[in-house]
C-alpha cells in the first residue's frame, strides 16, 4: 500500500498553502457543465452559479503560476467506449444514454472558452468517473512533485469535486476547498456540501485568502 502523501501534521493555512507543497485542482470547468449552450443548460439546469467560478478560478490560476504552484486541470469525458458498465447504467436510468454529457472528443468536453487555458508545465488529467484520482495518474503526478496539499476548485461541488476531495483525503492529502471557486446549481446543496468538507475533510476558505498567501510567496517581478 502506498504511503500517505503527507508526512507532517499541518494545521495552519501558512503551512498548507506554502508553494512547493500544494497544487491547485481545476475540476470540470468544461462547456457541458458551465456554458449556456452546454449539456447542463440544455437540460434545464441554471448554470449561472457555475459560470461565476470561472473568473475566480482564473485569478487563482494566475496567482498559482506566479508562485510556482502546480496547476492541474482535471476533466471528464464520457462515451460508450470509455465508460464502465455501472456508469452506463446510471446514464440509462437518468435518460442520458442518447445525448452523452462531455462526450469524448466533443464540443462539450472542452474547457470553457473563458477559463485560463493550460500552459506548458501544467498538469492535465482526463478521467471517466466522478473521481479525479480513480483510474488516472493524478496521485503519481502530485507525489512526484512532492505535493501533499490539494486546493480544490471547480464544479459541481456535491459530485465530482466532493468525490475527488474525499479520495484525496483518503490518500493522505491535506485538502483546502475554495468556497467561491466551487459551485453547485442549488445554493442549499452548495452550503451543505461545504459544511461537510469543513467538518470532516479540511479548510474551506475564500479565493482571496488563497491568492494572498501565494502572492506573498511569489518572487518579485
Amino acid at each position: 500500500m502506498d504511503k500517505p502523501a503527507a508526512t507532517r501534521i499541518l494545521t495552519s493555512l501558512d503551512e498548507l498553502l506554502r508553494p512547493g507543497g500544494c497544487a491547485l485542482l481545476v475540476i470540470d470547468v468544461q462547456r457541458d457543465f458551465v456554458h449556456p449552450a452546454g449539456w447542463s443548460a440544455r437540460h434545464g439546469a441554471d448554470v449561472t452559479p457555475l459560470r461565476c467560478v470561472v473568473p475566480v478560478i482564473n485569478g487563482l490560476v494566475a496567482a498559482a503560476r506566479a508562485a510556482a504552484v502546480p496547476v492541474c486541470y482535471v476533466t471528464m469525458e464520457h462515451g460508450h467506449n470509455v465508460d464502465a458498465p455501472n456508469y452506463r447504467a446510471r446514464y440509462a436510468a437518468r435518460g442520458m444514454d442518447e445525448e452523452i454529457l462531455c462526450a469524448a472528443g466533443g464540443w462539450g468536453a472542452a474547457l470553457d472558452d473563458e477559463l485560463a487555458p493550460p500552459r506548458p508545465g501544467d498538469v492535465t488529467v482526463v478521467r471517466h468517473s466522478y473521481d479525479g484520482f480513480a483510474g488516472t495518474n493524478l496521485d503519481a503526478v502530485l507525489r512526484a512533485r512532492q505535493v501533499d496539499v490539494v486546493v480544490a476548485t471547480g464544479v459541481v461541488t456535491n459530485l465530482c469535486v466532493q468525490t475527488t476531495v474525499q479520495h484525496a483525503f483518503a490518500l493522505g492529502y491535506y485538502v483546502v476547498v475554495v468556497e467561491d471557486g466551487t459551485a453547485a446549481t442549488d445554493p442549499g446543496v452548495q452550503a451543505m456540501t461545504l459544511d461537510h468538507f469543513r467538518r470532516y475533510f479540511g479548510h474551506v476558505v475564500p479565493a482571496r485568502l488563497v491568492a494572498e498567501h501565494w502572492r506573498r510567496a511569489a518572487p518579485p517581478p
